[in-house]
């Protein structure tokens, strides 16, 4: 592991504050993001074109004479149609991109911008991706969702990353800096390359990141203001949400909703 600006650090200590204040179930934005917060956001992963170009959920909507809302999911816009070709959004994880264009909006929103943490979930085989002497006790969370934290400054933020030369798991690096310049670029798919982390959240806990490992938007809680920035930029897809509403499949009701089973 190469140094950088982020340590491993006692996840249980770091966020011990977190599980009081999530709901019992798995799905509400509530679940995910303590209830502690004025407002909530949710930023939708693009899906990919057939191309191989990024498109909006809206786009999608649109093109399927469906109607883009807060609680749509992406089934329901595309199911009973053979005109999708393209790829489904990715479910855990921001592109990197959008994920930076995000920091730079939550930065200001905070008074500890250098002093955050970031929640690698251990279902996305992170744990694999540690040595035994680095790892610290777990930030534990319900529904078997435990977390290897790592403390540093948000701007660190594009330091996280796995070689994926080493192992099928991918070994942990973390990318150093050399002044003011960006993290590398990783050379190719099968050596280093950026990984995004599952939770941030700063110091202060003004506001709080979730991408859960099984849902296909990102959400977050914080000041109406800052919620506010986030649904107002144009790099990402964001519509602000209710603490009761729900990212489950079956959780739109406005557009062809699948069957289950």
């Amino acid at each position: 592991m190469q140094a950088g600006d982020l340590k491993v650090m006692d996840g249980a200590a770091a966020g011990a504050w977190i599980r009081p204040a999530l709901g019992s179930e798995v799905s509400r934005v509530a679940d995910q993001v303590p209830q502690i917060y004025e407002a909530y956001v949710r930023i939708f992963h693009p899906a990919v074109l057939a191309g191989g170009k990024p498109v909006r959920w809206a786009e999608v909507a649109e093109a399927m004479a469906r109607t883009a809302h807060r609680e749509m999911q992406w089934e329901s816009l595309i199911a009973g149609s053979s005109e999708w070709e393209g790829q489904a959004p990715m479910t855990g994880w921001m592109d990197v991109d959008e994920l930076d264009s995000l920091c730079e909006i939550l930065a200001p929103h905070t008074t500890s911008p250098d002093h955050c943490y970031f929640g690698l979930c251990t279902i996305e085989c992170w744990e694999e991706s540690f040595s035994a002497d680095e790892l610290k006790p777990l930030l534990e969370l319900p529904h078997g969702r435990d977390h290897i934290v790592l403390a540093g400054p948000l701007s660190a933020v594009d330091q996280i990353a796995r070689d994926w030369s080493r192992s099928s798991s991918g070994s942990a690096i973390f990318f150093a800096r050399k002044g003011d310049a960006a993290s590398p670029k990783p050379p190719d798919d099968w050596g280093p390359r950026r990984d995004v982390p599952n939770l941030i959240w700063p110091e202060d806990h003004s506001w709080f990141l979730a991408s859960e490992v099984d849902f296909d938007s990102t959400l977050v809680g914080g000041s109406a203001a800052l919620i506010e920035a986030i649904v107002q930029s144009p790099a990402l897809e964001a519509w602000q949400v209710e603490p009761t509403d729900s990212l489950a499949y079956d959780a739109d009701k406005i557009n062809w909703a699948p069957a289950a089973g």
